[in-house]
């Protein structure tokens, strides 16, 4: 059985591109000023020397904000981060729905999704194979505060996942890069090297509560299958800014049964 659920996490009318946040009226500081507002020209804040000359990373670090609300207070990312952290109120979102105790977050990368986890899960489990992605994710831990509980592990999920236990499984695989968007439909089997059929039956033995975060051209039915023989799945939409940008599947005890936020 499965369910389709579109949840609106901001209603702004923004561009894709914004750089609204960017924008500092010349020879003022940010400090507000009463009285009638004014239309001043105002300078534009370039990105970093390493950035500017890279088009594809522009787009991104005008973005910076909504990646990570306290991006200006020390966060770091490597090039690959750039594209695959999530936009921090569809993190705060899902971690909201996914409040446990421990949560394994399987693929954690720079930590967008782990941070949020801290924040509502008593203890989070962060895995990934690459070093350096969990050295970024451990130092954005600190920014926000909760690096005290997370425990990160440098591993390969196959390996680590079955001495594991927890009460939820958070699945956001490397989805390949932004080419992922090149097809009409994102087949779940070619997932970056990675099988998806084959990671979610590791962590079903962990937990049947599983959250599984996949772009959002992806195939629903392969969404659907995963569920298993009377099993029930909850499709959930994630709209930014009035714009579809991901989907997250929500498998057992974490699908809402018909209710809807």
């Amino acid at each position: 059985m499965s369910e389709n659920v579109d949840v609106k996490l901001d209603n702004t009318e923004n561009s894709e591109l914004n750089t609204e946040d960017n924008v500092l009226p010349e020879g003022t500081s940010n400090q507000k000023k009463k009285g009638k507002k004014k239309k001043r020209k105002g300078r534009l804040i370039q990105p970093p020397a390493d950035i500017q000359d890279d088009k594809e990373l522009c787009k991104y670090w005008y973005q910076r904000y909504r990646l990570f609300s306290r991006f200006d207070e020390g966060i770091q990312l490597d090039r690959e981060s750039w594209f695959s952290v999530t936009p921090e109120k569809i993190s705060e979102h899902i971690a909201e729905r996914c409040q446990c105790d421990v949560i394994v977050d399987g693929f954690c990368g720079a930590g967008g999704n782990t941070i949020q986890f801290a924040l509502y899960c008593e203890r989070v489990i962060a895995i990934d194979i690459d070093p350096v992605k969990i050295e970024l994710a451990r130092n954005n831990a600190k920014v926000y505060g909760v690096e005290d509980r997370i425990e990160f592990i440098v591993g390969d999920f196959y390996k680590v996942m079955p001495s594991l236990q927890a009460d939820v499984v958070f699945l956001s695989p490397p989805w390949g890069g932004p080419e992922y968007l090149n097809n009409k439909n994102y087949d779940l089997n070619n997932m970056a090297c990675l099988n998806a059929f084959d990671i979610f039956k590791i962590s079903q033995k962990i937990t049947q509560n599983i959250a599984f975060f996949v772009p959002r051209n992806t195939n629903i039915d392969q969404l659907t299958v995963l569920a298993g023989s009377g099993g029930k799945v909850e499709i959930e939409q994630n709209i930014l800014n009035s714009k579809l940008k991901t989907i997250t599947a929500y498998y057992g005890d974490l699908c809402l049964d018909g209710e809807t936020q």
